[in-house]
């Protein structure tokens, strides 16, 4: 099951065609259980978030240097998805405070979470059959650690 380039808009209500879709291709291929669980973190987070990262075609992919097996695949050759099981979301500006409490949430919530120095990454990768885990995605230099989180 999966949300297809015109039906996100009824389940992702809160972000836009924009935000969701691959940069390279413009495909939006969303698995729903994360299409789900993306609203509602959205809704019970009860601020906006703005995803800079969500869907990647093969090729996107390669070419921005992304993992061959990233959750962020809209075709995951690896992985028991249907579509996209991951986002990126910018947290550049946020308190310190702030971002600690979103990775806190999100990570009750089910998704792992990845700590970035201007975004979080989420996914859904107990779904795809892997371990839920908070870790360290490229540079990090912010005053709570992983360990903080869980």
């Amino acid at each position: 099951m999966m949300c297809e380039n015109r039906i996100w808009d009824k389940r992702l209500k809160h972000f836009s065609e924009k935000e969701l879709k691959c940069k390279g291709s413009g495909i939006i291929k969303i698995d729903i259980r994360f299409a789900e669980a993306l609203t509602i973190l959205r809704e019970e987070w009860g601020e906006p978030l703005t995803p800079t990262s969500v869907c990647r075609s093969p090729e996107h992919n390669r070419k921005v240097g992304g993992h061959s097996r990233s959750l962020h695949l809209t075709e995951n050759p690896v992985h028991d998805t249907w579509g996209t099981m991951a986002a990126d979301i910018y947290w550049g500006n946020w308190k310190t405070e702030d971002m600690k409490s979103f990775a806190k949430f999100a990570y009750s919530l089910g998704f792992s979470v990845g700590l970035h120095n201007t975004f979080c990454h989420i996914d859904l990768r107990s779904k795809a059959g892997l371990n839920k885990n908070v870790f360290l995605y490229g540079s990090w230099s912010g005053k709570f650690s992983p360990e903080d989180i869980k």
